[in-house]
């Protein structure tokens, strides 16, 4: 494997006293180590090991080669020639060189693991494992959903399904992450790069990875011995350009065990063909039975979210943080459904953590009714769903949506899906209402308090400031414009629903 000069360099300052002159190459074209041997020329894509006092610098492109002068007898000036360093301590030329043979050794070795590592039925993880002598700083390769691949780091084993995000400690890196935009920038990226990191992540080296074209996974080099710049950065190219065909060759798609509950969830939400026996079946093997309370969460995630693909940590996150819960990724959204009988606390405790969350990450959150049963799942999906819907147009500065708080909206919406407002509700209102717009009589607006107080003569007078004679007088001319003495429940009922009609409609003309 050709190394550089640069990487030479840093290896021979672990053995030896060493000076260099101010332009060291990052090009990885130096093939092997030799002895200078008098009056030879020098050859290309060599390191030559020199002691002769005698050496003069001959006319060369010293920018294919690297000059060692070994000895403190070197006094001739050459800080301004490129690739020449001077081992200042005492130090023989033979142990230079046997220096430099072993730092050939372990990258060759390493790059001849690797080969026969892609031969076999690789793993990204494997391959990390087989880079520990090459780099030794901590490795991790992540997905831009935040998987990780593989890792160095002992931190990342605690991780649930091995997503960073997915804990209190590493949901902060994401978080700080997302809306960094040296991190957001880095997706255009080619070659190797340098992450500066923030409050919550480190800095980093960093190589993108690509998938059909675009930026699919990183490749992170985090603080250690070697340095995070152009030292290195040849080597993490090609460690980088290794797990990508290990991605596209080996990595099975992620399907999911079959009888999972995301499995069985994502099933139902998107197959219209479902067997829903068949699914409740799978759901009571899995522990959740029919007998169970349930409720859905749905979470509208943002812009960066959805850019930088972090759907996958915020339901893992969720699902360490509400026990016996399942959330799934479906349209760009985050759907959970949480099993109100086995999880702890109520769901007094359920909201109060949801709420927080939300608000912490920009998120909108709607809820469904809390049902009994496994043939509800799918109505509670789109009543979360509808409840977002109509929530953020009925309420847009809310960050939490309950069914309860839209459920007349949405009625509402249903009854006037094919006739208009004025063609559903009490025609007599109507007339009513026409009525007080030609002469001002307020009986319209007096009905509907009398209404709205369940008939009380008393309390309506008192919300109307009137006195209760004047309030029977306008009850007698309703009753004979509405042809009606006002008793019958069903019409009292269409009444207050006509009402409701008619703010709708004087809603929508605003």
């Amino acid at each position: 494997m050709n190394l550089s000069a640069k990487l030479v360099l840093y290896k021979l300052k672990q053995y030896f006293m060493v000076s260099s002159s101010s332009r060291i190459s990052a090009q990885p074209c130096l093939k092997y180590p030799v002895l200078y041997q008098n009056s030879l020329p020098l050859k290309d894509n060599l390191i030559y090991v020199i002691d002769d006092p005698a050496f003069i610098l001959h006319t060369h492109n010293l920018g294919n080669v690297m000059l060692i002068l070994v000895g403190k007898h070197f006094r001739f000036p050459f800080q301004s020639a490129p690739n020449i360093c001077r081992i200042e301590s005492d130090a023989s030329a033979a142990w230079v060189l046997q220096v430099l043979q072993e730092t050939f050794q372990v990258y060759n070795e390493w790059q001849q693991n690797i080969f026969q590592l892609m031969s076999a039925s690789a793993s990204v993880q494997k391959l990390l494992e087989l880079s520990a002598d090459a780099i030794t700083n901590p490795i991790t390769i992540i997905g831009m959903d935040f998987t990780i691949l593989g890792s160095t780091v002992e931190q990342t084993s605690h991780l649930r399904n091995n997503v960073l995000g997915s804990n209190d400690e590493t949901l902060s890196v994401v978080n700080a992450l997302k809306k960094d935009p040296n991190y957001i920038n880095a997706e255009e990226k080619s070659g190797f790069f340098y992450f500066p990191g923030n409050d919550y992540a480190l800095p980093s080296l960093c190589v993108n990875i690509h998938s059909h074209g675009k930026t699919a996974y990183r490749l992170l080099i985090i603080p250690g011995d070697m340095p995070l710049d152009d030292t290195i950065g040849f080597l993490a190219v090609f460690l980088a350009a290794m797990a990508e065909q290990i991605i596209h060759s080996y990595l099975p798609a992620n399907t999911g065990n079959p009888n999972s509950l995301h499995h069985i969830f994502l099933n139902m939400l998107t197959n219209p063909k479902t067997d829903y026996v068949v699914s409740s079946h799978e759901l009571t093997s899995a522990g959740w039975m029919v007998a169970h309370t349930y409720l859905c969460v749905l979470l509208q995630t943002g812009y960066l979210d959805n850019r930088n693909l972090t759907l996958k940590s915020i339901c893992n996150y969720v699902e360490n943080q509400v026990p016996e819960s399942c959330a799934i990724e479906l349209n760009g959204n985050a759907v959970i459904f949480i099993n109100l009988t086995l999880t702890p606390g109520s769901q007094d405790d359920i909201q109060q953590f949801f709420a927080e969350f939300i608000r912490d990450n920009f998120f909108i959150g709607s809820y469904s009714r809390s049902m009994m049963g496994h043939f509800n799942f799918y109505r509670q999906y789109q009543q979360a769903r509808l409840t977002m819907e109509i929530g953020q147009r009925e309420h847009p500065d809310r960050w939490v949506h309950h069914f309860n708080d839209i459920a007349l909206t949405y009625c509402l919406e249903q009854i006037t899906r094919k006739l208009p407002p004025y063609m559903v509700s009490h025609e007599k209102l109507l007339q009513l209402r026409y009525l007080d717009d030609s002469n001002d009589s307020q009986l319209y607006q007096t009905l509907r308090c009398y209404l709205e107080n369940h008939q009380s003569a008393t309390k309506t007078a008192q919300a109307m400031y009137i006195h209760r004679s004047t309030l029977l007088y306008r009850l007698d001319r309703i009753r004979n414009i509405l042809k009606s003495d006002l008793t019958d429940p069903n019409e009292l009922l269409y009444l207050l629903l006509s009402y409701h009609l008619n703010d709708y409609e004087d809603a929508k003309k605003l």
